[in-house]
């Protein structure tokens, strides 16, 4: 019997209910009745009842009342309710007795009674069955009962099952209680009706059980999950979805349905492949149109139809935003190569950077690529290990800006880099000749220089950062007494900062200032400082004693060159290939020279460069071994 028909029948034959004088409207008693009972066996059954709510009552506290013969009622609480509908599973019951029974009800005011029907509990000598449960397409669990015989064990028992009138034994094995058996059905057919019964053998006699009935689910539909956003490019994306349910039957297409909010233009993504070999899929949608707005649905069809999920719902921008390092190419597919402007957000690895090489126009194997990326924001990405090596043998290490990670990139020409990086490493920006400005990330604590940006004529440092501060655009350590970085692209006059110190080996290697203005407080200069520079001019602080190896070394431009008071040493090579036309000395005696000091490739130095040296200390300096070489000394 279904639900719908015993609701109905439980309807029938309610008790009148009293109501007061003083009763409103909305205060009318509830009515109660009783339906049939079900899944009736040797000890067990199922009783129902129903409560009609009228106006405003709210459900009263529920019992059963259940007694046999002229017997004193036994009164079952614990009701299950569903709706208004009312159910108890009764156990303990004595095999071939008619039981009565009611539903009963108090809500403070009066107690409340349904009519009272019966049930008679199938006698011992009879297999029993109940209700089947836990029914779905192809599967239902079977219960029964049989009274044990004289020698306490249970009788041989077999269910029979069948569709159309015909039973057959069903093999699945039997679950043995002390009176009872159950088994689980497997491989049936779903949508379709079955009957079975309870055979029982004694060692002399079968007998049989009641046929009750009932249906498996049908197939339908399949389900499908909200699509879940892998990676996002501005004309592309990454997600996943899965099939939660195939619906009973074999999928015939999956995918994605994108629809344009704006236009309403829908297209599809399908999945290819044996796409019932898995639940879950990733797809990559191309195509999209950048800062638009889609509406993207999974779907999946069998022959009993189609079925599509929750939408997902996205704007394209310009950024690219990923979830899974490792996934940059996949999500921009054949974009690759489109795009002057790109910002990135999430991890990457060695895989998206060597992705990101090619698209500045740079290959694995340094040859030229069609990338015309310029400007590439990457301040809400993070650097990650893992993946290959991004330009065939460096490796990502986490919040690390990796040696020779944007070598010979041009075309770049503008570039934020990762806000939690921690370290740039030396030559990461190498020849990275169209890099105009850079900024040092806030969390950066160890800078090394790149050699090669010739076009970078400025550094910036966010107030925030603890390691450096900068200072005109030149990085300085956070004291300011250090030199980290000077930018090659710098042009002009410069004059340090009075808190520099000291200058680093090579600090202006290549740099294009045409005259320095060194601070007093400058007590030590590293060596090659200058090589290689557009300088043309320099003035060396008074107090400074050392000048180092190859200071000045290839300053093919540098003309004039003032050297302190406290000038004490001339180291070697410090002017090789340098066309100096006037060196002013204001020490009082001749500093020392190193046998190679003035060794230069420039060969006109001794004969046209003129050295000015303090008055009355010509005779000093013309003696000197090394100084007395000059063609031209002067007092000043």
């Amino acid at each position: 019997m279904d639900k719908k028909t015993m609701t109905m029948l439980m309807m029938a034959a309610a008790t009148a209910c009293a109501c007061t004088s003083d009763d409103m409207p909305g205060s009318f008693e509830p009515s109660l009745s009783v339906g049939e009972a079900t899944g009736v066996m040797h000890t067990e059954a199922t009783l129902h009842g129903a409560v009609g709510l009228r106006g405003n009552t709210a459900m009263p506290r529920l019992n059963f009342a259940l007694a046999t013969g002229g017997g004193a009622d036994s009164i079952i609480s614990d009701i299950t309710l569903d709706g208004n509908e009312a159910s108890r599973r009764i156990t303990g019951l004595t095999p071939g007795t008619t039981y009565r029974y009611r539903l009963q009800a108090t809500n403070g005011r009066v107690t409340l009674t349904s009519s009272t029907m019966s049930f008679t509990t199938v006698p011992s000598s009879v297999p029993a069955v109940g209700e089947a449960t836990d029914i779905t397409r192809t599967e239902a669990t079977l219960h029964g009962q049989a009274s044990p015989l004289d020698n306490g064990s249970l009788p041989e028992l077999e269910f029979l099952i069948g569709t159309g009138g015909k039973m057959a034994a069903a093999r699945q094995p039997l679950t043995l209680g002390a009176d009872n058996v159950t088994t689980r059905l497997d491989s049936l057919t779903p949508g379709t009706a079955y009957s079975y019964c309870l055979k029982a053998f004694d060692g002399h006699n079968n007998t049989y059980s009641d046929t009750m009935t009932f249906v498996t689910l049908p197939n339908n539909k399949p389900s499908v999950t909200q699509p879940k956003l892998y990676s996002q490019g501005p004309t592309s994306m990454i997600a996943s979805y899965s099939v939660t349910d195939n619906g009973g039957e074999p999928l015939t297409a999956t995918g994605f349905c994108v629809t344009n909010t704006a236009t309403g233009g829908q297209r599809r993504i399908e999945a290819d492949g044996d796409i019932n070999a898995d639940t879950t899929f990733t797809l990559h949608i191309s195509g999209l149109q950048q800062n638009t707005e889609y509406e993207i649905r999974a779907y999946a069809a069998n022959t009993v139809g189609e079925s599509q999920g929750p939408e997902l719902e996205i704007t394209t921008g310009n950024a690219v935003t990923l979830t899974v390092a490792g996934s940059l190419e996949y999500t921009l597919g054949e974009d690759i190569y489109s795009f002057t402007t790109l910002s990135i957000k999430g991890p990457l690895n060695g895989d998206d950077l060597k992705c990101l090489r090619k698209m500045l126009g740079i290959g694995a194997d340094g040859k030229p690529t069609r990338g015309q990326l310029a400007r590439l924001n990457m301040a809400e990405a993070h650097i990650v290990e893992g993946g290959g090596a991004y330009d065939n043998s460096h490796f990502t290490r986490n919040g690390v800006v990796g040696q020779g990670l944007f070598a010979l990139c041009t075309g770049l020409v503008e570039l934020k880099l990762p806000d939690d990086a921690t370290v740039i490493e030396k030559d990461a920006l190498k020849g990275c000749t169209g890099l105009k400005q850079l900024q040092i990330p806030s969390a950066t604590t160890d800078v090394t220089p790149s050699d090669g940006c010739t076009a970078l004529s400025a550094i910036s440092v966010p107030p925030n950062n603890s390691a450096y501060t900068a200072d005109n655009g030149v990085l300085l350590s956070a004291d300011g007494s250090q030199i980290v970085w000077f930018p090659m692209g710098k042009t002009g006059d410069y004059a340090l900062p009075a808190t520099v110190t000291s200058i680093g080996d090579y600090a202006f290697q290549g740099c294009s200032i045409t005259r320095f203005t060194l601070p007093d407080g400058l007590k030590e200069i590293g060596q090659a400082a200058f090589f290689g520079s557009m300088v043309e001019e320099v003035t060396m602080p008074d107090k400074l004693r050392l000048i180092p190896t190859a200071t000045f070394q290839q300053c093919s431009r540098l003309r004039i060159l003032r050297l302190g008071s406290m000038t004490e040493l001339i180291s070697d090579y410090a002017f090789d290939g340098c066309p100096l036309q006037h060196i002013y000395l204001d020490a009082q005696y001749p500093p020392v020279c190193n046998d190679k000091a003035f060794a230069t490739s420039y060969a006109e130095l001794l004969q046209s460069c003129t050295l000015h040296v303090p008055a009355g200390r010509s005779g000093f300096y013309k003696a000197d071994r090394n100084w007395g070489k000059f063609k031209h000394i002067t007092e000043k």
